[in-house]
């Protein structure tokens, strides 16, 4: 019908008993089309004109015997469940495979939010203020030699290699340094995590996040303070950042610096 007997009878829905209503299933007011004994009191114009029309409405209904089943088409089980329905949410979503790598590791928040920017391009760098007619630096403000995108910033730089060479030997991950062939920050980092030693990977992941926010600072400082691409100062900030961390409780990062017996201060001097 695509209503309830409430909508369209009103009328004669009233002249049934509350406990009626309450106690009576559908299949048993339509077995043998009882339902007219449950009506109580006499009936108006209105209200028989509602019966009539209801009883042509439920002739033409055949009850099934045979037992609804549901079923959860989200699930290849057919059964309902909570993670199910919360998977569901997500469909059509763009994926973010790096996510773990970035929300479950040690870093401040706003160094996390940084990095997801990173990864989707969406930093305010040259490039994307060029396409919108915005003023903006004509090269990379840390090298002056190529055009700037996020992606050259963290890892083509040639300061910026420079700058992992330092931090990462100093550490014991010689290997981990970005080539200038590499293109994508976010490709280098899964590789350099995953090819890192099990008991360090999240130690070198604070780090390389860690990094990559001291050289976005300073990329900043030189834009829009006046400051000099400088080595000296980038070693600067990235110690005293991790010294920052290690105080709030970075105990993979602090870990990670232990083991070099001192080599990582003593190399950013």
């Amino acid at each position: 019908m695509g209503c309830s007997v409430s909508d369209l009878a009103p009328l004669v829905f009233e002249a049934v008993p509350v406990n009626y209503r309450r106690q009576r299933t559908v299949a048993q007011g339509l077995l043998d089309q009882s339902w007219p004994t449950d009506i109580r009191g006499g009936l108006s114009m209105v209200r028989l004109f509602e019966y009539f029309q209801l009883w042509d409405v439920l002739l033409e209904m055949n009850l099934s015997q045979t037992e609804y089943v549901h079923i959860w088409r989200l699930d290849g089980s057919g059964q309902f469940s909570s993670k199910s329905a919360y998977r569901a949410f997500f469909n059509g979503a763009i994926p973010f495979e790096h996510w773990r790598r970035l929300w479950k590791s040690w870093a401040p928040p706003k160094c996390k939010v940084f990095l997801w920017l990173a990864t989707w391009n969406w930093c305010w760098t040259a490039d994307r203020l060029a396409k919108r007619g915005l003023p903006h630096p004509s090269k990379c403000p840390l090298c002056d030699q190529e055009d700037e995108d996020v992606q050259h910033l963290l890892t083509t730089c040639v300061l910026s290699r420079e700058f992992w060479f330092r931090i990462l030997v100093s550490l014991g991950f010689s290997n981990k340094v970005p080539g200038q062939h590499e293109l994508s920050f976010a490709d280098w980092w899964m590789k350099a995590v995953k090819r890192a030693p099990k008991n360090t990977r999240k130690g070198l992941n604070s780090v390389i996040i860690m990094g990559a926010w001291v050289l976005w600072r300073h990329r900043n400082s030189c834009v829009f303070d006046g400051g000099q691409p400088c080595m000296n100062e980038l070693l600067r900030i990235f110690r005293e950042e991790r010294h920052l961390w290690c105080m709030a409780r970075a105990r993979s990062l602090r870990a990670l610096s232990q083991e070099q017996d001192g080599a990582f201060d003593n190399s950013l001097v």
